[in-house]
């Protein structure tokens, strides 16, 4: 780009700033308008909102203001007054977005559907106001609408107030057009202006430097002889004189110069070293580098033998490159590389060329690399990569031999309890101890590995017949004690899973997939313990797998069914409640129980996603039932929660959708969850359950009595339901201190308020026993099994035939 270019480039720059600028007071003013316009019908309809939802304000402070929202007639007086007074359409919605007051009276119970972007809805879930243009074929341009939240008296969203505001818009931007016009006029002469004068004075500036520029190439060329105008006073001016003097000191100079040789220089400032040889084989030149990097200095190296000078030399210098350690006079040793070049003329040697370079760091580089790629960084020990590698070796010889071998697979029990609790930190230390244990346990020919996270694996090479077992036993003995981490008392301990004769499988990666498969086996054994790996073991996770990916789907392709077990009062028997029961249909395995696949949801995380359907399912069965036959229906309908959708932060708005979605009343909803939930964060799960319970939804402790049970939770928690575990009730008949328990469980429920239910009822002396004690509510087998909705709405509907 030329300076003319530049010139004209900035005073173009200036006119788009000040094109910019109007724009920008032309967008600032028009928003400024329009948002004017939105406040203002924002601030009228929150107040149309609030006669609405809380009624209209009265003169005499004793009466009670009605709520229009409760009365039609006095709703649709109000808004035909607004409609007539001040020529505003306004539109009134209820919670679920059906109009229930407009001055078109058609409009009353339909649903509002005018706005595209569904910002009614969003408002109403949200408590936020929003602005958005209603179209229709009447007004293709759309009409300007302000939707605000209508909360009652005690702060719930109960629906919405829609309010046009186009004509406050329209008289709002009439207002502001005129400053707009003035503002784009001023901009138009500005930019006029700037463009002449900068088109002017590039013109007058550029024919000089162009002049200049010209005159710089010729001298680029080798042609000294060309000169320049040097007319006026200014920069330019001078610039030009500057340039015809060194013009001529350059044509002066030009004639002066020789030819210089720069092969000295080049050499002496080399980053390599070298060494000019003679015939004689002695250093005849050397350059600074040489010096330095051999510790002798120039003058040190010159007239020396070469080849006692250079590692791995010889007597002979022969052509090549070769590397070394070198020994300096300090007694620091270098490695060296260097390459040996032969000097000929004529055909005939006459010495040669060494070039030294110092390789040292780049050697210590390569090694660390390769020790970091084959080991742990964090304790030193080696990693999956060269335990591996050592292990494919170890099977190789023992199949050559007939040696035994064997490899044992670790991983920390509650090493993540320890780094949750005192931080990553602590669990580092922790596992930095731990390999120094298990190290300190083992044989100088065995290899301990870190394979990453808590697990390590131990290559047993050439055991004894005890030796395997006395091993594993060793690491869960050091392992067990007590690590002493930042000042406090940290507890683990180790599943082992052993592979005592490795060298009978294919390779290294079967071995260790099979230690791996015995360590798991180990933990579901309850931890601390070690297992020896069988075929069964192996076909056990293939079935796993196989089932964790059939139930990862499940859900989506409708495999899950809901069954419901009744909950009767006593001593009548008829039914209150029902408790939401969740079945498997299994293409493989057919109807599948909860206990042969929940454990596996809740470890894989899939729980949460079969929670949310059965939560829906049931809210949506119950609903349906009530509304088909209200006799025999369910009052409420108990769904049991798990840990890991208790921890959602976003658990009270998926209950909130599946009431809203099926229309179930939130106290039709019970929602169950064990004492061990309860109690993991007390401060946690208690807000979290006064959210559930602000919606209406009851809670219920399900197991009573075999967790944590305590008076203190009880007082802490909020809950609803109390569901006696059906332990208690196993051999309650005939056992008078169980009786006195489970009686004194039920007065403590019936005086906290709680409803308290007895799980479990498997006879009929059993319920006669319960009945007596004061028992109101039971469930159990001898009450009625858990079955298919369908199937117990069947049931309990059919018309009862008299004799």
């Amino acid at each position: 780009m030329n300076v003319r270019q530049k010139l004209l480039g900035g005073y173009l720059l200036v006119a788009v700033t000040v094109a910019a600028t109007a724009l920008i007071s032309w967008h600032v003013s028009t928003r400024s308008a329009e948002q004017a316009a939105a406040l203002e019908a924002a601030r009228l309809a929150s107040g149309i909102a609030k006669d609405v939802s809380l009624g209209l304000v009265r003169e005499d402070d004793d009466e009670v203001a009605t709520p229009l929202y409760y009365s039609p007639s006095a709703l649709d007086h109000y808004l035909r007054r607004i409609h007539e007074t001040q020529q505003r359409d306004v539109v009134v919605v209820d919670y679920g977005g059906y109009i229930i007051g407009d001055v078109v009276a058609e409009n009353v119970g339909t649903h509002f559907d005018h706005d595209s972007g569904d910002e009614v809805a969003r408002t109403v879930d949200d408590g936020e106001s929003r602005i958005f243009i209603e179209t229709s074929p009447g007004h293709p341009d759309g009409i300007r609408q302000v939707v605000v939240p209508m909360q009652n008296k005690i702060g719930r969203t109960i629906g919405a107030v829609i309010l046009e505001y186009t004509p406050t818009y329209d008289q709002m931007m009439n207002a502001t057009r005129q400053a707009r016009t003035v503002t784009v006029a001023s901009a138009a002469v500005v930019i006029l202006l700037v463009a002449g004068l900068g088109l002017g004075l590039a013109r007058s500036v550029t024919r000089r430097i162009t002049s200049l520029t010209t005159a710089v190439g010729s001298i680029r060329t080798g042609d000294y002889s060309r000169r320049v105008p040097t007319e006026g006073r200014d920069e330019i001016g001078r610039l030009a004189r500057a340039f015809n003097s060194m013009a001529d000191q350059l044509e002066r100079s030009a004639r002066q110069i020789l030819a210089k040789e720069y092969t000295d220089s080049i050499l002496a400032n080399a980053g390599e070293g070298i060494c000019g040889i003679d015939q004689a084989g002695r250093i005849a030149f050397a350059n600074e580098a040489a010096g330095r990097i051999t510790g002798l200095g120039v003058s040190g190296l010159l007239q020396r033998e070469a080849t006692v000078l250079l590692p791995e030399a010889g007597d002979v210098l022969t052509t090549g490159t070769r590397e070394g350690r070198l020994q300096r006079p300090d007694d620091t040793t270098v490695r060296v590389e260097y390459t040996v070049s032969g000097l000929e003329k004529e055909g005939r040697p006459f010495g040669a060329v060494v070039v030294l370079r110092d390789v040292t760091r780049q050697r210590d580089l390569e090694h660390d690399l390769r020790h970091q790629a084959l080991h742990d960084g964090l304790t030193g020990l080696p990693n999956r990569k060269l335990l591996l590698d050592r292990l494919d070796h170890a099977l190789t010889r023992a199949r050559a031999s007939g040696e035994r071998i064997a490899l044992l697979y670790l991983d920390l029990d509650g090493f993540k309890r320890v780094n949750d609790s005192l931080g990553h930190n602590a669990g580092d230390l922790l596992l930095r101890t731990a390999a120094e244990r298990l190290t300190s346990v083992l044989r100088p020919q065995d290899t301990v590995a870190r394979l990453g996270g808590d697990e390590f694996a131990v290559l047993l090479e050439a055991p004894g017949t005890d030796t395997v077992e006395d091993l594993t036993r060793a690491c869960l003995d050091a392992i067990s004690r007590p690590f002493l981490v930042h000042g406090r008392e940290a507890v683990v301990t180790v599943s082992i899973g052993t592979v005592p004769d490795a060298a009978r499988y294919a390779d290294a990666d079967e071995v260790v997939r099979n230690a791996d498969v015995a360590m798991y086996a180990a933990k579901d054994l309850g931890k601390n313990r070690s297992m020896t790996f069988e075929t069964r073991m192996h076909e056990q996770l293939l079935s796993r797998l196989d089932q964790e990916n059939r139930l990862r789907d499940a859900v989506h392709r409708g495999e899950m069914r809901l069954h419901l077990q009744p909950v009767v009062t006593v001593p009548g028997l008829a039914m209150s409640g029902a408790e939401a029961l969740i079945r498997w249909q299994d293409p493989h395995r057919g109807l599948q129980a909860p206990g042969t696949f929940i454990p596996l949801a809740e470890e894989t995380g899939m729980i949460i996603e079969i929670d949310r359907w059965i939560l829906l399912e049931a809210c949506h069965t119950v609903r349906h039932w009530q509304q088909k036959n209200p006799r025999t229906a369910p009052a409420w309908v108990s769904v049991n929660l798990s840990a890991a959708h208790l921890d959602l932060p976003d658990l009270t708005d998926h209950v909130a959708y599946a009431l809203a979605a099926t229309g179930l009343s939130p106290h039709c909803l019970v929602l169950e969850l064990t004492e061990t939930v309860l109690m993991r964060d007390v401060a946690v799960t208690s807000g979290r359950l006064d959210e559930l319970r602000r919606l209406g939804v009851r809670i219920a402790i399900d197991d009573f009595g075999t967790g944590y049970s305590s008076l203190g939770y009880l007082r802490d928690i909020p809950v609803d339901v109390l569901k006696i575990d059906r332990s208690f009730i196993t051999g309650l008949v005939g056992n008078g201190r169980q009786q006195e328990l489970v009686s004194a469980i039920m007065q403590l429920g019936h005086t906290l308020g709680l409803r308290v239910v007895a799980e479990g009822v498997e006879d009929a002396d059993q319920l006669a026993l319960l009945s007596v004690m004061g028992c109101k509510y039971a469930q159990g087998y001898h009450l009625g099994r858990p079955e298919p909705a369908e199937s117990l709405y069947s049931r309990l509907s059919a018309p009862v035939l008299n004799p």
